[in-house]
């Protein structure tokens, strides 16, 4: 096939980029992962992103730390146990773990850390999600006690979240720019746009970990050219694989690649705030609008299947005898009509650069939803732009979130009333669906909490708050020099048994 003038241009343009990226002398045991765009803050209580995710996982511990296979166990601390009546929870701290400015980790620590987390002054995106903490105590060094306002079986759970990290009680007014924790790794910098880079924290607690004498986190916009510098070697591990790239790559002798299911979530947020989606009638037309099977085969390549909520269709709690309304585009019409859009409407959808899944479902809704009167007008932005510019204000754009370690970190904080996420996403509120929410996460008993998910799910179709589109696959693609990494359901990586060959 000859080659056009645009073809060659672009392929010049990615051999430069993918040459700007290549270090004069790579390090020989230094592990640089391909991530897509700037990191927005080094704080780890105000991480929002996946990229920020991974820098926070290996610099960072919290109290309990999330398997790959999900299983929770101790990280800072050695044991945890809890009163009858699960409102009261003690934890063990390990004693001689230290920061990595040599400082000794003590509950104190854990004290502040939880304190600035739960200051109503503060602007952590997850503090909803811990409103059940009364009050959280030092009786000695090595222990911490947690007074809970309510019952509540998945406290240590929600202790593997991403921006519960553990901090020095001093260190707060200098973790945006030198941050400091207790993590494998240490920060030495960071250059927006080019680099994050840590180097191996040798006085780590764990003995003889981490393997690797450091780790990068390469900033490369295109998915392209990261493809190219994976297969050049100029990086050792690409996350967040393109799901279309999954097969062709998988051919490669050089590569491997892992696909697995998780509950993370694609969808288009509806803010309920502002017109048009302020009007329930208008939600609901859109989700009559648009067939999520033809979304997901047109989106994901197969690669996950289509959802009503956060909870995907794999998980006990999913409601699967919910009935959905089915897809149709003259009902839809018709209640564009009875909701003031006789001629249906007309309004920009924004999709975040350097997202290639979400940008493509930006496209596929475009495409599909203007049968049922919605005509959406495709607007790109950078996704690291997002949290100024759009998030909780744009009244329709593409976004997603990854897996959280329980189902009520999955649903409070985006569905309850004033839930954190919920007010920078939809603006969303239901008092069926609060009721719900409130009743499962107050009890320990599975049973009670599937019936009130269940219910919480059956208000959330009768009342959309956005559209869910589905539960989507993650895959990484690593050089096979590379071992000891598994890749994570949550989206973060463990490094701390990696290797290079």
């Amino acid at each position: 096939m000859p080659l056009s003038r645009r073809t060659l241009i672009g392929s010049s343009l990615a051999a430069a980029t993918a040459a700007a990226i290549r270090p004069a002398q790579a390090a020989a045991n230094v592990l640089r992962i391909g991530i897509s765009t700037s990191l927005s803050t080094l704080d780890p209580m105000m991480v929002t992103t996946g990229d920020e995710y991974i820098y926070a996982n290996l610099v960072f511990n919290g109290l309990a730390r999330m398997r790959e296979d999900l299983v929770v166990e101790p990280d800072l601390a050695e044991s945890w146990s809890f009163s009858d009546d699960l409102k009261r929870w003690t934890f063990r701290l390990r004693r001689g773990v230290k920061f990595h400015d040599g400082q000794e980790m003590a509950a104190d620590d854990v004290v502040a850390s939880f304190q600035r987390l739960l200051d109503p002054a503060g602007t952590s995106p997850v503090r909803s999600q811990y409103d059940m903490v009364e009050s959280v105590s030092a009786p000695d060094a090595a222990t911490v006690v947690f007074q809970l306002k309510i019952s509540y079986g998945g406290f240590a759970d929600i202790l593997t979240d991403r921006q519960v990290k553990i901090v020095p009680r001093s260190a707060a007014a200098q973790l945006a720019t030198q941050p400091i924790g207790t993590g494998p790794f240490k920060f030495v910098s960071y250059t927006a746009g080019d680099r994050l880079v840590l180097a191996r924290h040798a006085g780590y607690f764990e003995p003889g970990l981490p393997k690797l004498d450091g780790a990068e986190l390469r900033i490369i916009p295109e998915m392209s050219v990261k493809i190219a510098a994976l297969q050049a070697g100029d990086i050792d591990v690409l996350w967040d694989l393109p799901l279309e790239q999954v097969k062709p790559l998988s051919g490669r002798a050089d590569l491997r690649v892992d696909s697995i299911p998780t509950a993370s979530w694609d969808g288009a947020i509806l803010n309920n705030a502002i017109p048009p989606f302020n009007d329930k009638r208008v939600r609901q037309a859109f989700h009559l609008a648009v067939d999520k099977k033809e979304v997901v085969e047109l989106t994901l390549f197969g690669q996950g299947v289509e959802t009503i909520s956060p909870i995907p269709p794999s998980h006990p709690f999913y409601a699967k005898d919910v009935v959905v309304p089915k897809t149709d585009a003259a009902a839809a019409r018709k209640l564009l009509a009875e909701a003031g859009y006789p001629n249906g409407i007309k309004l920009p959808i924004i999709l975040p650069v350097g997202r290639p899944v979400r940008e493509r479902l930006g496209v596929t809704l475009q495409q599909i939803a203007k049968a049922g009167g919605f005509d959406l007008q495709v607007q790109r932005l950078p996704y690291s732009s997002f949290n100024a510019e759009v998030s909780g204000k744009a009244p329709l754009y593409i976004d997603g979130f990854f897996a959280r370690p329980t189902v009520d970190t999955s649903l409070f904080p985006f569905l309850r009333s004033m839930g954190s996420w919920n007010e920078r996403l939809w603006h969303y509120s239901d008092e069926a669906v609060d009721r719900a929410l409130d009743a499962a996460r107050s009890s320990a008993d599975p049973a009670v909490q599937k019936k009130n998910y269940i219910d919480m799910q059956a208000a959330l179709v009768a009342n959309p708050a956005s559209f869910f589109a589905y539960s989507v696959n993650y895959a990484c693609a690593y050089r096979k020099s590379v071992g000891g990494i598994k890749t994570h359901p949550m989206k973060w990586f463990d490094l701390r048994h990696a290797t290079l060959g």
